[in-house]
C-alpha cells in the first residue's frame, strides 16, 4: 500500500523482476497471478475497460533508459505533447497548436529545460536532458501515481542528483 505523497522503493538484484513489477503497475503487462489495485479497483480489469484512458492519465511511468524511451524521429514538442493530445488536455479552441506548444514549454521549464527545446530532437540532448524530457512527458497528464524504473541509472552522479532533486520538488 502506498499513501498519496509518499515514495516506495523496490530494491533487488539485477534480473529479479523490479522492471516487470513497474510495468505491471501501469498496465503495460497483465498479471498472471495476484492483483494490482488503484483506489480500490483492480487495474487489470480497469485497463481492459472503457475506463482505461482515465486510468492511464492518472498513472504514468518514467523508464530506465532515456535513449530507448524517446522516439528519435519526433521533436520534443511531439514527445511531450502526445499525452496532452491523447488525453484531451488541450482545449478545442482555434489556437490549439499554440496552446499545446505553450503547455509543452511549461512542462520543459518545470524540469529545468528551455522552452526553445521544443523544436529539437532527442539526439540533440545529453542523457540527463533526455531523462528530463521523459519526466516532462510523464508529468503532462498531472498523474496521481508516478512509477519510476531506475530513472537515474544511466546518468552520471551529478546529473543523478539534479534529476532526483527535480523529482523531490515535484513530489512536494
Amino acid at each position: 500500500s502506498i499513501q498519496r505523497g509518499k515514495t516506495l522503493a523496490l530494491v533487488g538484484e539485477s534480473g529479479c523482476g523490479k522492471s516487470t513489477v513497474a510495468r505491471l503497475l501501469v498496465g503495460l503487462y497483465a498479471p498472471t497471478r495476484g492483483r494490482v489495485s488503484f483506489d480500490g479497483a483492480d487495474t487489470a480489469a480497469g485497463f481492459r475497460s472503457s475506463q482505461a484512458q482515465t486510468l492511464r492519465k492518472r498513472m504514468q511511468m518514467i523508464f530506465q533508459d532515456p535513449y530507448a524511451s524517446l522516439n528519435p524521429r519526433w521533436k520534443v514538442a511531439d514527445i511531450v505533447g502526445e499525452p496532452l493530445k491523447e488525453h484531451g488536455l488541450i482545449g478545442n479552441s482555434g489556437d490549439r497548436k499554440r496552446a499545446l506548444k505553450e503547455r509543452v514549454a511549461e512542462l520543459l521549464q518545470s524540469v529545468g529545460l528551455a522552452a526553445a527545446d521544443v523544436e529539437k530532437f532527442p539526439h540533440q540532448f545529453s542523457g540527463g536532458q533526455r531523462q528530463r524530457i521523459s519526466i516532462a512527458r510523464a508529468l503532462a497528464t498531472s498523474p496521481e501515481f508516478l512509477v519510476c524504473d531506475e530513472p537515474t541509472s544511466a546518468l552520471d552522479v551529478s546529473v543523478q542528483a539534479q534529476v532526483l532533486n527535480i523529482m523531490k520538488d515535484l513530489q512536494r
